[in-house]
Formats: structure tokens, C-alpha cells, sequence
């Protein structure tokens, strides 16, 4: 199958002309229908994506639409009038889906040397189109952006991953047919992840103890307004594999997204490349025989960086995610490190 790829040489950033250097996210953008494109890509849902090693998670597909019901829609179904409508919807996309998707046994020795790097385990993978262009893109943050966010330092670990999410992106070529081209940045922000840690108390039977946090947390999360859009024990996975994580008692992921910050982000201010860190993912681990839980993710305010934003009421508007994230954690008795 014919492709082209832009190398680093010749990098084309989605949001401006000019060059920054720093590579952050990756798109592979290809022309076509909106169905043709769909099911190139559905084709490497199904297909291509266990060649690279990965499987999907959690795929949620349309969600263009369920912004048009949740916000740009003033009767329910059921004729009752939507307390969601927002007068000013705007409507920018007409495909937009996240899919969750992780390579668990390559991640393994990953996460025991780089336990942070559960923030991006699973990771998105990111389609969409916008109104009026005949463009679909596809894609992910690139693998330097990720082990940098992360702060991973292992040579080996970063060769590792580099390795494993440049498989991915053969696959992405190879079934969308597209040109490359990068979202481009200065730098990353000085501070790039939101960590925590909490007292655990294991009682008689750790899992037992972990579900009931599971209750707590995403009560507590539902409760200000997010999704949890997927959740992924990894640690089941590796026993039930027969996998040897002895570093671990319990690691777990959530996938967390909060739909009116997404709604705007993507439709209003017309930034859907930023889906490319949505959901976001939040790891959780207790290491063998601890009673501290650690916990993390990349910040929110990545994403100004990312999307390049000056505007004032907009960076309030990302800041406050994170500080809300950290309202929410302290609540539950973590503490900021």
C-alpha cells in the first residue's frame, strides 16, 4: 500500500506555520470519506493492532454525537427539556473517538523499572475529522513525549517503549494510508505530572481492600462530574497470565474524562488534536507488602503547552482541572508530592 511519510526534516505542525522542534503528538492524516476512513481504521482495530502487540480496551467511538445530545439537543427523548443545552453548542467534528488500548506483557518489565509510565498504560488512540475537511487524523502522543512527561530516565526502559509505540504507529500507516505530520511545541512544562500518595490500609485481604477504595474513588470523581471512561488491573492480568510482578501488590489504571472540559476543548476552542491525551490516564499502585499508595498522571495543563494557549480565560479554565483533580484526591485522603 502506497504512504508518504514527512520525516523530522520536514515536519508540518498542525496549529501554526513555524518550526518549535520538539515533537508531541504524532498524526497520521489521510484523505477520504468519513465511512472509508472509519473502516480503514476499524481495520486496524481488528487486525493490525494485535500485530503490533496492542488490544483495545475501551473504544468509544462517536462521541461527536453524544455531544450534540448531551449539549446542542433542547428535548430529551422523552420530550422533557435537556438542563444540559448550552444555546451557544458549537459543532466542530463530525467523527471524534477515543480508544483505549495497551500491550501488557511489553509494559510489564516497563512498569517494574518505571511504574509512572502507567500514565500512559493504556494510552489513547485518537481519531477524528473535522467539519468541512476531507482530513482524517489518527494518532497518538509520541513515545519521547510520553517517557519525558513520565520523567523516565532508564535508557533501556525509553529504548523499550520508543520501540513498542513506533509498532504502533507502522500500523496506523500502514491501514490509513496517510502523510505524518506533528503537533510541534518548545518544550514541555517544568512540571508535568500530578502525583499522590495515601496511607492503604490492607486489612485481611488486599483486593478486598482495593475494591472498597475503588468504590470511594470513583464515587468521589462521578460525583464532580467525570467519566470513568475505562479501568484496567493490571495486575490481575499478570496473574491470571501467569506473569511474574512480585514488586506489585496491586496496579491498577483508570481512564478519566470529564465530558463538558472535553466538549469545549475539542468542539468549542477547535482543538481536537489534544483528544491525543484523553482520557487521561491515572495509575495506582501498591508496591509488595506497603501500605502507601502511590498514585498519578500526566497534568492536565500539558495540554496548554500542547495546544499552544494564551488566552487567559482559557488557561483559568485548564488550570482549574487539575486543581480540581487534586481537591478530589486530598478529599480521599491522598496528599500531593
Amino acid at each position: 500500500m502506497l504512504k508518504t511519510l514527512i520525516k523530522a526534516a520536514v515536519l508540518v505542525s498542525l496549529t501554526v506555520s513555524i518550526a518549535f522542534g520538539y515533537q508531541a503528538i504524532r498524526l497520521n492524516v489521510s484523505k477520504g470519506e468519513t465511512k472509508e476512513r472509519n473502516d480503514a481504521f476499524k481495520g486496524i482495530l481488528e487486525v493490525d493492532l494485535e500485530d503490533a502487540g496492542f488490544t483495545p480496551k475501551d473504544i468509544h467511538p462517536g462521541i461527536e454525537y453524544y455531544y450534540r445530545l448531551f449539549y446542542g439537543t433542547k428535548l430529551k427523548k422523552n420530550g422533557k427539556v435537556n438542563p444540559q443545552f448550552k444555546a451557544d453548542y458549537v459543532e466542530n467534528l463530525d467523527n471524534l473517538g477515543f480508544i483505549t488500548i495497551s500491550n501488557e506483557e511489553t509494559m510489564l518489565p516497563l512498569l517494574l523499572k518505571e511504574p509512572k509510565l502507567g500514565a500512559f498504560a493504556p494510552l489513547n488512540y485518537l481519531i477524528y475529522k473535522k467539519i468541512g475537511e476531507n482530513k482524517t487524523f489518527v494518532g497518538t502522543l509520541t513515545p519521547q513525549a510520553m517517557l519525558d512527561i513520565t520523567g523516565v530516565k532508564d535508557e533501556e526502559v525509553r529504548t523499550e517503549f520508543t520501540a513498542m509505540i513506533d509498532a504502533l504507529s507502522e500500523a496506523t500507516d500502514d491501514g490509513m494510508e496517510g502523510t505524518v505530520e506533528y503537533v510541534e511545541i518548545e518544550k514541555l512544562n517544568d512540571v508535568t505530572m500530578l502525583e499522590f500518595e495515601m496511607p492503604f490500609d490492607r486489612g485481611d485481604d488486599v483486593n478486598e481492600a482495593k475494591y472498597n477504595f475503588m468504590e470511594k474513588f470513583e464515587k468521589a470523581f462521578e460525583k464532580e462530574d467525570y467519566i470513568i471512561a475505562g479501568k484496567r488491573d493490571f495486575k490481575e492480568y499478570w496473574e491470571d497470565e501467569e506473569l511474574e510482578a512480585d514488586r506489585f501488590d496491586a496496579y491498577w489504571v483508570y481512564s478519566l474524562c470529564h465530558f463538558t472540559f472535553s466538549y469545549t476543548v475539542f468542539n468549542v476552542w477547535k482543538h481536537p488534536e489534544l483528544g491525543a491525551s484523553a482520557p487521561c490516564s491515572m495509575y495506582m499502585y501498591l508496591e509488595k507488602d506497603s501500605n502507601t499508595l502511590k498514585i498519578g498522571m500526566s497534568s492536565v495543563n500539558n495540554w496548554i503547552t500542547f495546544g499552544k494557549i494564551t488566552d487567559s480565560k482559557k488557561l483559568a479554565f485548564i488550570e482549574a482541572m487539575d486543581k480540581k483533580i487534586i481537591e478530589i484526591m486530598e478529599s480521599l485522603g491522598a496528599k500531593k508530592i
